[in-house]
């Protein structure tokens, strides 16, 4: 390992953002997980139908996040396109329109540093079109977005522009639609099955956005979804669309005909919200959403629900992150030691039992900070430097109450 890639690696684990480098250089510790994704990534590749998604779930520290990083660069070393985000306060779960937008301008492809498709369409012209899925608009939910897609590579400029937006979910009116259809193809906009409502036809957006990777000869879609548990703070109906729309994501009832595969990552404080009444005659989340579920009867489906919960919990298909042992803790501290050495060009001498003991029960992320502020206070020739938790930030995990306000959808 040369220095300047062992300092990148030194500066990606101070920061607490795995990298490319960070994931592909440091020996790993999940060997069973990664296993069981390969396995789903093969099966989807290989056309031997769609693999069921997963949740990863772990405790803050213990490394979700660094899962996903390694299967982001899993998936993309084998040919599929990715899209990884992560719930926040704009981005709750409960809206699916919401989530496509910001996972189709998110997707990444092998070998190109660009986001998004456009990079990809600009390979394609209309002649490409004729005798692939994208050509069967009852494939869809509802066709428009498949329209849009055909009238796409007949504009130009700001027009094109204006589509290639609506394709990664924008929003445009659809008398706008037609007069563009009309002066690009010369004819009037294909009849469909009802006017086209964001909230009630999303599914039809990654209908065609997974048609088109696979017309542009990729594999498949790999979504990753991090923070997942974020989706506790929603209210009550909007905890219900949103574990609604995992449902469909993670293909939790084996339905799923396109080829996507979702992965997402959860704290396992989660499961206090699913498993215990949160105030005085309240239901648990899972009997609370699906009882919700049956009152309301409008599509949110008690049986999807029930599977929902049984299949998120169950360890085989949704595994826990287990918590390192002693030995295994070691051999990565040990590892990140000889990188900060040839990172700054020293021999360290540092002891790696001294400073597990001193960090103690808390989280792996933390032993490697306490690590390299230990390393990096040797560096400066302090060799009886000692890390204390107290001196180690870490960020607050807990959110307001209010963190999300409750959508009304139209």
């Amino acid at each position: 390992m040369n220095p300047t890639l062992a300092t990148q690696i030194i500066e990606s684990l101070r920061a607490g953002i795995p990298t490319r480098a960070s994931t592909l250089n440091l020996k790993s510790m999940r060997n069973r997980l990664h296993e069981q994704f390969n396995q789903d990534l093969l099966q989807l590749s290989e056309g031997r139908g769609i693999p069921q998604g997963r949740l990863i779930w772990g405790k803050y520290g213990q490394g979700k996040t660094h899962e996903l990083t390694c299967l982001e660069h899993l998936a993309l070393d084998q040919g599929f396109a990715v899209s990884r985000i992560t719930l926040n306060r704009q981005l709750s779960g409960q809206r699916l329109d919401h989530l496509y937008s910001k996972l189709a301008a998110s997707i990444r492809t092998p070998h190109s540093r660009l986001l998004g498709i456009r990079h990809i369409l600009d390979q394609k012209d209309s002649a490409d079109l004729p005798h692939t899925l994208i050509q069967n608009l009852d494939r869809y939910t509802h066709p428009l977005p498949a329209i849009i897609l055909e009238a796409y590579f007949h504009t130009s400029s700001e027009e094109q522009e204006l589509l290639y937006n609506a394709l990664l979910g924008g929003q445009i009116p659809i008398s706008e639609i037609r007069k563009i259809y009309k002066r690009a193809t010369g004819s009037s906009l294909p009849p469909s099955p009802g006017n086209f409502v964001r909230t009630k036809h999303s599914q039809a957006y990654f209908e065609l956005m997974a048609d088109i990777l696979i017309w542009c000869e990729y594999r498949g879609w790999v979504i990753l979804i991090d923070e997942l548990e974020l989706i506790a703070r929603l209210g009550t109906v909007g905890r219900l669309k949103a574990y609604h729309h995992l449902y469909w994501l993670l293909n939790c009832g084996g339905e799923q005909t396109l080829p996507i595969y979702t992965v997402g990552a959860v704290a396992t404080s989660l499961l206090d919200l699913w498993h215990n009444p949160q105030g005085r005659n309240q239901l648990p989340d899972q009997s609370r959403m699906c009882e919700l579920a049956k009152e309301r009867n409008n599509g949110y489906s008690e049986a999807k629900m029930r599977t929902f919960f049984t299949y998120a919990q169950d360890e085989r298909i949704c595994p826990f992150i287990e918590q390192m042992n002693r030995q295994q803790l070691k051999e990565l501290l040990s590892e990140i030691t000889a990188i900060h050495g040839i990172s700054y060009g020293w021999q360290p001498e540092v002891d790696i039992d001294r400073v597990i003991n001193a960090i103690g029960n808390d989280p792996v992320r933390t032993h490697i900070r306490g690590l390299l502020e230990t390393l990096d206070m040797q560096y400066l020739g302090d060799r009886e430097f000692v890390p204390r938790t107290t001196t180690l930030t870490e960020l607050n995990t807990e959110e307001q109450e209010s963190y999300f306000q409750e959508e009304v959808e139209p």
